[in-house]
């Protein structure tokens, strides 16, 4: 699956590279700041919301798909940023979703797709991304430099993504001020959070702690604050929901909810 969607970015890098114009790219650098963000909590797990319509293995998650309304269910219900998948051929994503939802809402977004060159750097600067998604495991060593870098110049803060020890190693060499642990295995796509919780002591305090999919419940959320995560990306969770604001409030409330529980 991997191959195959590395495969179809390539191709679209290289329609990109012809098709792109930089001469109407008014370059005004962003004024993001990831620790105002994400950080400002009070030690509570701040919620990445994703507006996803469909993965590769489980089909279309919504049915009553409206990236918009998804855009503003999540603002008024307590999210600290959104992600939006561009990716179509595989997600059914757009990359409009992101242009449209960054007009609906006024928080931060993040542009989550399979980045491998620096014109789709460009591109998302365009289209008002404030955060991208870098993958550690299907970049090296040297493009993670120059696309971490590129990032920071254009303003836009990049997330790296890491699965494993040795991409966590790697990845605190980079100019990144965010690094997300995906429980997720690109490989057979299985998930499971105790990824999260047992690389969670790799990753410094200087660094926004991530924990990204497989995110279903409040307990999670109180297992990643135990760790010392500062946010959770949750997607399938919320868009699958039959009520995706419910969902994401009880998320963000999750110590309340814990201590309704507990009395």
């Amino acid at each position: 699956m991997l191959e195959s969607i590395l495969a179809a970015k390539k191709n679209e890098v290289k329609q990109l590279l012809q098709e792109f114009n930089f001469d109407l790219l008014e370059i005004e650098k962003r004024n993001f700041d990831p620790f105002q963000c994400f950080q400002a909590q009070q030690g509570r797990v701040s919620v990445i919301a994703e507006i996803k319509k469909a993965s590769p293995l489980k089909g279309v998650l919504c049915q009553d798909f409206n990236h918009q309304t998804m855009a503003r269910d999540y603002e008024e219900n307590g999210a600290a940023a959104i992600s939006v998948i561009t990716d179509s051929c595989f997600f059914q994503g757009s990359k409009d979703y992101l242009r449209k939802v960054k007009e609906t809402v006024n928080l931060p977004v993040l542009r989550k797709d399979f980045i491998i060159d620096e014109i789709q750097i460009y591109e998302s600067f365009a289209l008002g991304a404030d955060m991208l998604l870098l993958i550690a495991s299907i970049n090296s060593y040297e493009t993670l430099i120059k696309l971490s870098e590129k990032c920071l110049e254009l303003g836009l803060e990049p997330l790296l993504e890491v699965h494993d020890e040795d991409e966590t190693k790697m990845a605190l060499d980079l100019p990144v001020h965010i690094i997300g642990i995906n429980n997720r295995d690109l490989k057979n796509f299985t998930v499971d959070i105790k990824r999260s919780l047992e690389m969670a002591s790799l990753l410094p305090a200087s660094f926004i702690k991530v924990s990204e999919s497989g995110i279903n419940s409040t307990q999670d959320m109180i297992l990643l604050e135990e760790y010392g995560f500062d946010a959770a990306l949750i997607g399938e969770a919320l868009v699958s929901s039959p009520d995706a604001g419910k969902k994401l409030r009880d998320m963000v409330s999750y110590r309340e909810m814990k201590d309704n529980d507990q009395s």
